[in-house]
């Protein structure tokens, strides 16, 4: 036993087989993104707007990634984001900026028993 724990050929084996075996268990383990009910979206994105997070926001959204995941923060970090709720068919985040109150809708889709948002706008052809 010993003989092996010492050798280096061993070793060169061991570790790629666990680096492999660690990188398939955390794909597996990755969440799914969006939420299981618009409930619980709604609470999600008020949080990660919030927050000022677009790392929380990134996963939530249907489209875009990081650059409208930052972009659509972005347009939060002056405002106090007072509550978020799900209505209508989308997430309706209120929000106080200067003294004057008003909501953001954000449409909700569902993707594979998932439910998204999707602040960008995209023209239905």
């Amino acid at each position: 036993m010993y003989e092996r724990l010492t050798n280096l050929r061993f070793w060169l084996l061991v570790f790629p087989a666990g680096w492999l075996a660690m990188v398939f268990v955390c794909i597996a383990a990755w969440p799914d993104p969006g939420a299981p009910t618009p409930d619980e979206l709604a609470v999600d994105v008020t949080n990660a707007l919030r927050a000022h997070d677009f790392h929380k926001l990134q996963p939530l959204l249907a489209v875009g990634g990081e650059d409208v995941a930052r972009s659509t923060v972005g347009q939060f970090t002056a405002a106090d984001v007072d509550r978020g709720l799900y209505r209508d068919g989308a997430v309706v985040v209120e929000f106080t900026r200067a003294g004057s109150h008003g909501d953001f809708r954000l449409p909700v889709e569902e993707h594979d028993g998932r439910f998204v948002v999707n602040p960008v706008v995209i023209p239905k052809g």
